[in-house]
């Protein structure tokens, strides 16, 4: 029969990303060294937002979605080696719409051949499909191998669903694609060294971003690569600088693309919570220039039921894509113009589940931008979300392959 997965929690193997989903962790007694071989360990985590999104002025929408994400992880020893099977779902292509969820200013991917403007697509059922091999070396240093038929290469800051200064956000930061927009990513090999506070990656992926069928994967060549360089100079203090070149990546814009970022973390955990923050800029190098994306965030939980949190970004758009919803043709020229974003939020945990933690909240958005634009944004439009947050997990006993 297949191997059946359960145990204590792994989390540390996703470092920052685990802590998103933190879940009360269960005590489990050892499993003896004789049959640790045959053991694995199951966590799962995982949270879900029910918002009501209301985006303000004529280029605006309303809509009653759900963000979500789940991710399971099983580890065990594998000789010198410890493996784990690493899987990231959601099902935001049956709780968002078709065509995204609307927020203002956002950009990327298509819907029915036409290139999203002012809407957040949803992410593929399948986030991450793969497995992870670590070992450790002498003097302190460890091997990192990764493999995925789904999952994310070495680049840019931890994706915006799994960092801790994003936790409370219900809407995707507008410089997702100038930053962690890879972390969906079809067929990924990664090499990565440990020594002391530095670590060292390199990947090779399928470039493409995932097409419009959020429902399956979308195989393809190794036909791009990353590389990311990572300090840890304190426990609670990360920095990263990291490129990739992208074979075709866009479905509607021809040629290839480089990106470069480059961002400072903050993680502390506190008595009562924890304060995170993150420092964060990307540029995509395309044929009529640079297109830059960047962004302070920064949460903050104390008196243990209390999240205050904000965002503020600028980002480059296309004023002809802004005023005609669709991508701008060859025979148009350029025009750039950069949009600045507030988004400030509260959450209040509350005990409305015992299986989950819950908190309800509300955020509020506004944008700075060109006068030009007033006619298709209005004169100060003030975007406003309500919801519901659940995060859950388990960390169950541990049983042995059959």
């Amino acid at each position: 029969m297949p191997p059946m997965l359960s145990g204590p929690m792994a989390a540390i193997l996703l470092g920052v990303a685990a802590t998103r989903l933190a879940a009360p962790a269960a005590t489990v007694d050892e499993p003896a060294a004789s049959s640790e071989a045959r053991v694995w360990r199951l966590a799962w985590h995982g949270y879900a937002f029910l918002d009501s999104n209301r985006q303000d002025g004529p280029s605006g929408g309303r809509d009653f979605e759900s963000v979500n994400h789940a991710m399971l992880v099983a580890t065990r020893p594998l000789g010198a080696w410890t493996q784990s099977l690493l899987g990231t779902f959601s099902i935001e292509p049956a709780t968002i719409a078709p065509e995204g969820s609307p927020l203002l200013f956002q950009r990327g991917e298509t819907y029915g051949g036409v290139l999203l403007i002012d809407k957040q697509h949803a992410h593929d059922l399948f986030a991450q499909l793969a497995a992870e091999w670590t070992r450790p070396l002498p003097r302190g240093t460890s091997l990192r191998l990764y493999a995925g038929l789904r999952g994310e290469p070495a680049v840019g800051p931890v994706a915006f669903p799994h960092r801790l200064s994003a936790s409370e956000f219900p809407m995707a930061p507008l410089s997702h694609h100038n930053l962690d927009s890879t972390h969906i990513s079809d067929d990924v090999v990664t090499a990565g060294f440990t020594a002391s506070i530095v670590t060292i990656e390199g990947s090779l992926f399928h470039g493409a971003e995932p097409d419009e069928n959020r429902w399956d994967l979308d195989q393809g060549a190794l036909d791009s690569y990353a590389g990311r360089l990572t300090l840890h100079p304190l426990d609670a203090l990360s920095i990263q600088v990291s490129a990739c070149r992208r074979e075709e990546p866009e479905a509607l814009e021809e040629g290839n693309q480089t990106r470069v970022t480059a961002s400072v973390g903050w993680e502390k955990r506190t008595a009562g919570g924890f304060v995170a923050a993150l420092l964060a800029s990307g540029k995509n190098e395309l044929e009529e220039g640079p297109e830059w994306g960047s962004l302070l965030e920064a949460a903050w939980r104390f008196r243990t039921r209390h999240v205050v949190y904000g965002r503020v970004e600028r980002v480059d758009r296309d004023v002809y894509e802004l005023v005609n919803k669709q991508q701008r043709p060859e025979t148009v020229e350029p025009q750039r113009t950069a949009v600045d974003g507030l988004t400030l939020g509260y959450a209040l945990t509350v005990p409305l589940l015992r299986e989950a933690s819950t908190s309800v909240g509300a955020a509020v958005a506004t944008q700075r931008y060109d006068d030009r634009l007033e006619p298709v944004y209005g004169e100060r439009p003030v975007s406003v979300w309500v919801y519901l947050r659940f995060g859950f997990g388990s960390t169950g006993g541990t049983a042995h392959q059959h």
